[in-house]
């Protein structure tokens, strides 16, 4: 197995589509001793390529390639159903391996000069807004003008927040490397078909490396306490600090009609979020909240109105931390936050990010 190998399973691959997830792993060392640590020794297997593994477990075949630091992908012949399964239970039951959970502007933005051939919208706030609100809206809408027909809705002054994008298919095509289709969902599952293995990579490595831009933006302005004096202890800080880094605004497309609804579903524990928080008392329609990461055991301080919401990432901390909770935001509150730090919106709407 190598990567000649892998290129030729794609072009014949069947009546089968070739599937690529993509996950965040946090490997500090080897990935091969780190895949062994979470999919089992005797189910991985070597290839000439350093870089490539084989994964074999539960009727699933993967061929992982680690290349991407931080980002790698899963790729399989296997039924998408058994194959996610597989994989979704290797991340529940890990704080260093994570998915990768792509804003809605990241969907958009797979193929620019291109318009997609179909759109899914899938927005669910039913356990978190109340029944003023709009709290379901699933869409699929067929056509060159679906993206076109989605503007005009989340154009509407009232629903922008009901308007996210869950999947998109699309061609694409280049000159020198051949055409592929491509249907992409936001946990960057990549479905394709074609005649070039090499666009398809293209469009992975495209859509990770705007997606590494906004977790290392979110990392950027992580906060810490510099000492004055480099020989104080780092600990105590006896002497005093400057501090660094910054707290993330997120600012709502409208006002949140029941905030205390809104946090009783943000603290609960449960998918999506997975946040754990005691929320004291709200003064003034303001809260502030002490909370736990449930899926990587991170500590996250919040800000929280009827308006916005800061998040406090630490220093060391995941910035994938960031772009989940934006992801489920924007799936379970409203596809229209934006972020007010201008280094960070730019990542999130890809506006000022140029094309691959």
């Amino acid at each position: 197995m190598n990567r000649r190998t892998l290129e030729n399973q794609f072009l014949t691959q069947g009546s089968a589509p070739w599937k690529t997830f993509v996950l965040e792993a946090h490997d500090r060392g080897e990935p091969k001793e780190f895949l062994d640590d979470v999919f089992g020794i005797q189910a991985l297997g070597e290839t000439e390529d350093r870089f490539l593994h084989t994964l074999t477990a539960e009727g699933v075949e993967f061929t992982i390639d680690t290349l991407e630091d931080r980002f790698w992908s899963f790729h399989t012949t296997s039924g998408a159903a058994d194959a996610n399964s597989y994989l979704r239970s290797a991340v529940a039951r890990r704080r260093d391996l994570d998915f990768v959970w792509l804003p809605s502007a990241h969907l958009r933005q797979i193929q620019r000069a291109t318009p997609p051939n179909w759109i899914k919208t899938d927005f669910r706030g039913r356990l978190i807004l109340p029944l003023s609100e709009v709290q379901e809206l699933s869409l699929t809408v067929r056509g060159r003008a679906a993206q076109d027909l989605l503007d005009l809705i989340s154009g509407n002054s009232e629903f922008p927040y009901a308007v996210s994008l869950s999947q998109l298919g699309v061609d694409v095509t280049d000159s020198d490397l051949g055409a592929v289709v491509e249907a992409v969902n936001r946990l960057a599952l990549f479905v394709a078909k074609g005649d070039s293995f090499a666009l398809h990579q293209h469009v992975v490595q495209s859509v990770v490396r705007r997606y590494r831009g906004l977790v290392e933006a979110a990392e950027s302005v992580a906060m810490s306490v510099d000492p004055i004096d480099s020989r104080l202890d780092q600990a105590t800080l006896d002497g005093g600090g400057r501090p660094e880094g910054g707290p993330i605004e997120l600012r709502f497309s409208r006002p949140l009609v029941d905030l205390d609804m809104f946090l009783d579903g943000l603290f609960s524990s449960r998918e999506p979020f997975r946040l754990w928080g005691i929320v004291d008392d709200t003064v003034s329609e303001f809260a502030e909240v002490e909370a736990v990461d449930l899926h990587v055991g991170q500590r996250l301080r919040l800000e929280i109105s009827n308006t916005m919401m800061r998040v406090h990432l630490r220093k060391g901390g995941c910035g994938n931390t960031v772009a989940r909770l934006v992801s489920n935001l924007q799936h379970h509150v409203d596809g229209g936050l934006i972020a007010t730090d201008e280094s960070i919106q730019r990542h999130l709407d890809l506006s000022a990010v140029p094309a691959a």
